[in-house]
């Protein structure tokens, strides 16, 4: 049920944040479990 409505659901569980945040200029980010399905991700410019 949740493929049906969620139609891009594969590609956002594959992929990498970390690389993705490093690629766009940002220093490895720090990422925070606040809930089993929520996160905060927090990424610093490079100096």
């Amino acid at each position: 049920l949740l493929k049906s409505t969620e139609p891009y659901l594969d590609e956002y569980f594959a992929l990498d944040i970390e690389a993705e945040f490093e690629q766009a200029g940002f220093e490895r980010p720090s990422i925070q479990f606040n809930t089993v399905r929520h996160r905060t991700i927090i990424g610093q410019v490079r100096p």
